[in-house]
């Protein structure tokens, strides 16, 4: 079971285990999910279901469809394991990268953040979900910045739906979101790069062409 005193090896560990009991209670729900989508008239539809694995660990399964062929191995499925600490709530966000298990972690200011910039009057497991059904696809953008004379820090910035993840890549190779800005918010150069990662975004994940 994650507890929020764990190192980040821990708890990458931690969730690795688990992963598989998420994915197959992910493949359990694929039949209610398709009566979910033959019964809805508007697309996408999103559906969110808790789930705590026989480890004690608990995770939000995000279901999405966009079209009513979008079920079983065409299903879109996220999924994201959080935990509360006395500081809030931490989420991770497990991604595979060629083949390798990474996370995408974001601890409690970044979703304080996201609430305060994009108005959105939710808290604890509403906020995350309502984040992570409209926010789980990326384009990123890497930049190395010089934090001494002879050590470097990778930024990592992450263009979706709502805005852009700002954070860092950690030791282990997992990204690291800090914090939350809406497009409104970019600046200088900022402005056209990310509009266009979000479009590149769009046309990758949504299938949405430039016009």
């Amino acid at each position: 079971m994650i507890v929020h005193s764990m190192i980040e090896a821990e708890f990458q560990k931690e969730i690795q285990l688990d992963f598989l009991d998420a994915f197959r209670f992910s493949d359990r729900k694929d039949q209610w999910f398709r009566r979910q989508i033959i019964k809805s008239r508007q697309f996408p539809v999103r559906r969110c279901l808790p789930y705590t694995s026989p480890r004690k660990n608990k995770w939000l399964i995000l279901f999405e469809a966009r079209s009513k062929k979008e079920h079983g191995d065409m299903s879109r499925i996220n999924f994201v394991c959080y935990v509360d600490s006395p500081h809030g709530y931490y989420a991770f966000m497990p991604s595979f990268m060629n083949e390798i298990f990474h996370l995408v972690i974001y601890p409690p200011h970044f979703f304080s953040r996201f609430s305060l910039r994009c108005g959105v009057n939710l808290t604890g497991v509403k906020l995350m979900t309502y984040f992570f059904e409209r926010n789980c696809s990326y384009v990123y953008d890497l930049k190395n910045k010089r934090i001494s004379e002879d050590a470097y820090e990778q930024e990592v910035y992450g263009s979706t739906l709502d805005g852009v993840a700002l954070g860092i890549a950690t030791e282990l190779d997992n990204i690291l979101f800090r914090t939350f800005i809406t497009y409104e918010m970019t600046k200088g150069e900022q402005v056209e790069k990310f509009a266009n990662n979000e479009q590149i975004r769009k046309e990758i994940h949504e299938g949405e062409k430039k016009k």
